[in-house]
This record gives structure tokens, sequence and C-alpha cells, in this order.
């Protein structure tokens, strides 16, 4: 009997410990079980958090910096941020990475279809300004051609320079426009003098006659270098038009020179310009690149954009930031010794001038044969350019005193002021040269 309870005894103890052993591990095996639902969940909240990290930077992506980079590369908008990641768990993530791929891969492309654009633009545009260009040379010889066929000071011969004034200012707004497709000018100058450059820049303007140029003989009768002459009277044109546009009042220009060259100030007395104008100007006078098409926004104010262009072409300076001593803005030209030429021998002089008189008494007056001489005599035949267009010699020295001042004759003398008209389209014309040849674009 003893020995059965003992039994039983071991049995309930057996079975106690067992069961405590296996309530100890279900304990245990819970708190395990806890612990790794406790981890699950975190990662879980973790996971979301990182999905709602990514859905909240490809919204951002997609919302923001995307329409910002159009707006910088696409539009040319300028001063518009373009934001980076907006969670900053993010950086450095292939996340990261591949929104910059976008970046590049966007610019790339509007970079590629911009210049594609601008190429066939620029090519059209030269296309088109060549076939113009031409037909206004031709309608100015023949303006020109009449204007000899009748006396000067008669309201038909006034009537005559001012088509032919018009016609000269047109043939600079294309000639403008060429340059800022990377064409050169158009024309092939032989030397002139600084005078002469002067007094073309100044008869290509609306306004010619509110510029007074003050005349010295050891600057104005310096000679520059055929190559350079046309671009830098389209500068000074340029410069010339801007302070008669935005001043009132006499224009002055002024040449002085220096060790490393010439300068030609132009003066006005009109408002100054504040600091971010004069940082615009400055920055479209560095400007060496063609003209973008495809950022263009005000076509009228191209002007500093072509000086920039001839400016890196040509080896000149120009530069506005100065004030006047009329309190408006001092433009600068400055072109350098190296940029001036020698002129034409007395030997050559003599020979153009003998050319000219048995010229002008042996060979009938025909279409084609008038280049602009300043005597009023049919100068020497010229030779033919590419395209059958004239191409003159060089031309002889003036044998005229130049104008102390360049200011034509007072208005209230329509005589007077018909001959002054009629010896500055003379003398306008005398130095250009107006042979169109084939164009070398820069692209």
């Amino acid at each position: 009997m003893l020995d059965s309870q003992m039994t039983v005894t071991a049995l309930l103890g057996a079975g106690l410990v067992a069961t405590s052993a296996g309530l100890i591990a279900q304990t245990r095996s819970k708190r395990a079980l806890a612990v790794r639902g406790a981890s699950a969940e975190k990662q879980r909240d973790a996971a979301a958090a990182h999905v709602a990290a990514l859905e909240t930077e490809v919204r951002q992506f997609a919302e923001v910096t995307m329409p910002a980079l159009v707006d910088v590369l696409a539009r040319g908008y300028r001063g518009v941020p373009v934001p980076g990641l907006h969670q900053e768990q993010l950086v450095g993530t292939p996340v990261d990475l591949a929104h910059q791929a976008v970046r590049r891969i966007l610019q790339e492309a509007v970079a590629v279809t911009r210049e594609r654009i601008g190429r066939a633009a620029r090519s059209s545009v030269r296309d088109i300004i060549d076939e113009a260009q031409t037909r206004l040379h031709r309608c100015q010889m023949s303006v020109l051609q009449e204007m000899e066929r009748h006396p000067d000071g008669t309201a038909y011969h006034q009537s005559l320079m001012n088509f032919d004034h018009l016609v000269t200012q047109a043939l600079h707004t294309l000639q403008r426009t060429r340059i800022l497709t990377g064409s050169w000018p158009g024309l092939q100058r032989a030397d002139c003098t600084v005078r002469e450059v002067v007094e073309s820049a100044r008869g290509r303007i609306s306004d010619y006659l509110r510029v007074s140029y003050t005349y010295e003989p050891g600057t104005g009768e310096a000679w520059l270098e055929g190559r350079v002459v046309e671009p830098i009277t389209v500068a000074l044109t340029e410069l010339l038009s801007n302070a008669t546009a935005y001043s009132e009042g006499k224009v002055y220009v002024e040449v002085q020179a220096f060790q490393t060259g010439f300068c030609v100030f132009v003066d006005d007395g009109g408002l100054s310009m504040n600091g971010f104008q004069r940082e615009e100007a400055a920055r479209q006078l560095a400007q060496r690149e063609v003209l973008d098409v495809t950022t263009v926004r005000d076509t009228g104010q191209l002007g500093f954009a072509v000086i920039g262009r001839l400016a890196s072409e040509y080896g000149f300076v120009t530069d506005v930031t100065s004030t006047s001593p009329q309190g408006g803005v001092r433009a600068v030209l400055r072109i350098p010794r190296e940029l001036f030429g020698h002129g034409p021998s007395d030997a050559e002089i003599q020979a153009e001038r003998h050319a000219a008189m048995a010229h002008t008494t042996e060979a009938p007056f025909t279409e084609g044969s008038l280049s602009h001489g300043g005597d009023g005599r049919t100068p020497p035949a010229e030779t033919t350019g590419p395209g059958g267009l004239p191409k003159r010699r060089r031309r002889a020295a003036r044998t005229a005193e130049p104008a102390r001042d360049g200011v034509p004759a007072p208005a209230d003398d329509p005589d007077a002021l018909s001959a002054g008209l009629a010896h500055l389209g003379r003398t306008i014309h005398d130095t250009e040269q107006h042979a169109f040849e084939g164009d070398q674009p820069h692209d």
C-alpha cells in the first residue's frame, strides 16, 4: 500500500514537473513571439515610412523638380530654383541616382533639340537674308545711278537721298540679323579712315542729324584695315542707334588716340543705366556664341549682342558702364593698334585718279559701272565678284577738305540742307564697297 502511494506521488510529481516545464516553455515561446511580432511591426512601420517617403519624393520630382527643370532648360527662365531631394534619407540611394540620371537626360535632350532647331532656323534666315540683301544692294545702286543724273539741291534729288537712307537702314537691319545667326557682315571693305567709318555709321541711323562728330586730323585720318572696317562700322552704328533712341538732343562722338590704340567715345544726355542694366549690357557685350533663336525675347534689344559677336570675332572691345559728361551713358569702342592699316600708297592714289579721269572721258555711263564717288564723276569701272555683283578696286583718297564737325547744313535753308545731305550721302557711300559675296557661317 505504501509502495502504491509512493508511486502515485512520484507520478504526480513527474506530471507537475512536466506541466511546469511546459508552462515555462510556453511562456518563453509567447515572449519570443511577442518580441518577433514587435520587430515585425517595427519593420512594417519602417517599410511603410519608406514607401511614403518614396511616394513623396516621386511626387516632388514630378510636380516640382521637373517643371523647374523645364522652366530653366526649355523655357530659359533665369533665377528659377531647381530643388534637389525632398527626403534627406534618400540621398545617395538608387532613387537619388536615378533622379540625377533623368535630369542629365532631360538636359541633353533639350540641348540637342535646341541646337537642331537653331541650326535649321539660322540656315533658313541666312538664305532669306542673302537674297534680300542682294536685292537691296541692287536697289541702292539704281538709286545712286539716278542721283548722278540729276543736280544736287533739287527736290527730286532730295527724295532720292531720303529713299537711299531708308534702304541703308534696311540693309543694316538685315546685316545685324545675319551677324547674330553666326555669319559675317556680308561686305568686304577696302582700308578706310576713322573719319569715314564714323560718317558711315552715322548715315545708317534714323536721327543722324543729332550726331555731332568732333573731327581731328590726327585721329580722323588714321587708316583702319579693310578686314575690320565693316564690323567696326556696324558696332558703332549700334552704339549711335542706342544713344539716339534713349536720349534727346545731341549725341557726341570723339576719337582719341592712346598707346594701345584708338578709342571712340559716344556720349549721350539720356538717363543713365542702373546696376542691373549695366550687368546685362556687360553680359551681352561679352557674348561669344551665336544667337539662340529658341530663347529670344525682345528682338528690338539685340544691339549689344551684335556688338558682342563682332568684338569677339574681330578683336576690338566695347564698354557701356561709364557715365557721360551730360549724365547719360558713355559708350567706348576701343580699337587695338594691330587693327590699323596704312592706306593706299601715293602711286596707288595717282593711278586711281588717272583711271577715274580716263573712265569719265572715255567710257559711257552704263548700269553697274557706278561706284559711290564723292566728286560727282563716274568712278573707275568695277570688277565683278561672286554672284555677278560689283566689287570695287581700292578707291583714291578724298581730296576735299573734311568737315570740322560733321553737322549738316541748318534746316532753315532748304537748298543748303539738300546740298549738305547730298554731300553726306556721297561721303557715306564713298566709304562703302557694295560687294555681296558668299556666306561664311560660323556654326
